[in-house]
């Protein structure tokens, strides 16, 4: 077989174009964060992780374009060996003290942190690594590198029973999300901690969508239920909250200190670009003194949920800035992604395997950059598209999930229109 025959026989990207609306890969020209300009129409931004909004904040700028002064544009090489700046150190020190955790360290990149993080951890015979469903793609990469036997668990009950064959689980290490990114729902930690201290298990927290959301200050999901200290290893990312891209994890010294010294996805990767890192500090700095942020976060995000669930859509139980709209179909959400574009959102459909088949969603997130103007302009385009498209609703836990996706379906069927529609041309 030619090992690029799946390339050549590739197909869904091409099935979602014949949709009539690709809705991956937009070109965005500009941004003033809320606001961005795709293919020459300015629309309301409803689809990024900019959760504090501070991806153009004045001092987060200054200090991107001051590193690039100081640093130039990259670093040219690994931190392991001649990329390791001081701006990483200040970071990696400034976020332990304000995790309250020994020491951190700085990845270029999330998925790279996860990947080799779990690839390493697991590495021992007899490691088991149990993985939360809802879990990012990047901790399940990093477990099945790991060749560690995996787990999986629905929420803490289905965790609690698979825990229950033994009476201890030092061999183990339960990694979970602390907010789930596509439904915004929140990891009740708390109970997780009391399974830890009755199984004796590790605990690997992903808070990437939880840090500079939920807790004192943006402490994130562990803070905000009081179980920081419990948690092994906590880890973050620089591109939702703190504007940036890379990311970090916390935990004990000595276990950071292995981490910095045997992750070959930090060893092997050049390191985080000054601007970045000058920006994530920036962006740490402005969220641990400005308060205000916080606050209009919450009553942005609380204005537009209760506004879509008044409408009738259903948001999965969410209680943070991640707000999303059960779809159902996979179609059915591409058309109102595409609707909501020429109205003026932007909008990301998220469907399998990022959620179950014919459980899609649009996944909205509001951020304290968003003015009530820009919330009031979502919701009324919100109004129309439910008048006319048949958005389910009923409660989609009583719906059960699809054996696949409607996309070939509808795409076959929308190729089959455009043959007759020709037909009907060139006998007219």
């Amino acid at each position: 077989m030619d090992i690029f025959e799946p390339a050549l026989n590739y197909l869904e990207s091409m099935l979602g174009k014949a949709t009539g609306f690709y809705p991956y890969f937009r070109v965005v020209r500009s941004s003033d964060g809320p606001v961005v300009d795709v293919g020459g129409r300015r629309v309301v931004m409803l689809g990024s992780n900019n959760y504090l909004g501070l991806t153009h904040h004045p001092d987060v700028v200054k200090a991107a374009h001051d590193a690039i002064d100081r640093y130039g544009v990259g670093c040219t090489g690994s931190r392991f060996l001649n990329g390791n700046l001081d701006l990483h150190e200040q970071l990696e020190a400034e976020l332990a003290e304000f995790t309250g955790k020994e020491e951190a360290v700085v990845f270029s990149s999330g998925v790279l942190a996860n990947i080799g993080t779990l690839g390493l951890l697991g590495a021992p015979a007899g490691s088991i690594i149990f993985l939360a469903a809802e879990n990012h793609a990047s901790l399940f990469d990093g477990a099945r590198l790991s060749h560690a036997r995996i787990a999986l668990f629905d929420d803490v009950a289905d965790l609690e029973r698979k825990l229950s064959y033994r009476s201890t689980w030092e061999n183990a290490l339960v990694v979970t999300d602390g907010v789930f990114s596509m439904t915004g729902r929140v990891a009740d930690l708390a109970a997780i901690v009391e399974l830890k201290r009755r199984f004796g298990f590790r605990l690997y927290l992903d808070d990437a969508h939880g840090f500079g959301v939920l807790g004192n200050q943006g402490r994130g999901t562990a803070d905000s239920q009081g179980v920081t200290k419990d948690v092994d290893l906590l880890f973050a990312t620089f591109s939702k909250s703190l504007a940036s891209i890379g990311s970090f994890l916390a935990g004990d010294r000595a276990v950071i200190e292995y981490l910095r010294h045997s992750v070959r996805t930090l060893i092997f990767s050049a390191a985080l670009p000054p601007a970045s890192a000058a920006a994530a500090l920036a962006a740490l700095h402005v969220m641990r003194r400005d308060s205000h942020l916080f606050d209009q976060m919450w009553d942005n995000a609380r204005f537009f949920r209760e506004g879509v669930e008044a409408l009738g859509y259903h948001t999965l139980g969410s209680r943070t800035p991640i707000v999303p709209l059960f779809i159902g179909s996979e179609t059915l959400a591409f058309q109102v992604c595409r609707e909501a574009f020429e109205m003026g959102l932007f909008t990301t459909p998220a469907m399998y395997p990022a959620v179950p088949k014919g459980h899609a969603i649009i996944r909205t997130s509001v951020t304290p950059a968003h003015t009530r103007e820009h919330l009031q302009r979502a919701l009324d385009v919100f109004a129309d598209i439910i008048t006319r498209l048949p958005i389910p609703r009923e409660d989609p836990a009583t719906i059960p999930q699809t054996r696949d996706t409607d996309i070939a379906e509808a795409a076959l069927q929308y190729l089959a229109e455009l043959e007759a529609n020709a037909q009907v041309g060139k006998s007219g």
